[in-house]
């Protein structure tokens, strides 16, 4: 005889948890929530929660790289991959079409954000902000892995906001 079917909870069914495995799939390169199917609406709200999760896996390779001995500037640096590699540079690539866009002036904005090659402003300010977020690294050192999930926390919080401020650029 064959075993009866389980029943899915309907907790599972909830769209504020397929929101949140949506989510999940979009902010990073880590497999799905098993049972959720994902949707992709209202996803933005769960990035800072995300943001702490991601915090605190690059928090506890910080950790476990110090415990065996390996010196700060090291540590930063691979935490910064580790980060990059998690979000699949989602961000970074954020901020390079942001500077594109603001560096080709109000006429051509859209255009440079949406063509898929990176220009000298997306270059300078990748480097920009992998040098600050290295800088800061290195000077936290030991306090590093508590800062990192509050900044990984915040950073997202700031989207929701503008957001929440500021008209789209354009209808879709």
């Amino acid at each position: 005889e064959l075993l009866p079917k389980r029943k899915v909870p309907i907790l599972v069914n909830s769209i504020w948890l397929r929101d949140l495995a949506g989510a999940w799939i979009f902010y990073t390169v880590l497999p799905g929530i098993p049972f959720l199917k994902p949707r992709f609406k209202r996803i933005a709200r769960f990035a800072p929660l995300i943001g702490v999760v991601l915090g605190v896996i690059q928090s506890c390779f910080w950790i476990k790289l110090s415990q065996i001995g390996w010196g700060t500037e090291p540590i930063a640096l691979l935490t910064i991959c580790i980060g990059i590699w998690l979000t699949g540079g989602l961000h970074l690539d954020g901020v390079m079409d942001t500077a594109d866009g603001i560096a080709a002036g109000k006429e051509r904005y859209i255009d440079a954000m949406r063509d898929s090659r990176v220009g000298a402003s997306g270059v300078i300010a990748l480097i920009m902000i992998l040098s600050i977020q290295l800088a800061s690294l290195i000077k936290l050192d030991s306090l590093a892995p508590l800062v990192i999930p509050i900044a990984t926390f915040w950073s997202r919080c700031s989207p929701l906001w503008a957001i929440e401020k500021f008209s789209y650029i354009h209808k879709e």
